[in-house]
């Protein structure tokens, strides 16, 4: 059949690296959050969704 290769053991702390290291969801959900309320208090819903540039899909849901 052949010879078999031998056994390689694998690199610690190997697995799939992130594609956006700097990315922080919470983060920008929080600064997100924060315009919506400055904005809530004298604006409709739909005007927030434009400036925060939403899909009013979304919009609905919340």
């Amino acid at each position: 059949m052949g010879d078999k290769r031998p056994y390689k053991p694998r690199k610690p702390g190997a697995g799939r690296k992130p594609l956006k290291p700097s990315y922080d969801a919470a983060a920008i959900l929080q600064e997100q959050m924060e315009a919506a309320v400055a904005l809530y208090t004298n604006n409709s819903l739909q005007t927030i969704a434009d400036i925060l540039s939403l899909n009013p899909s979304r919009c609905e849901s919340y």
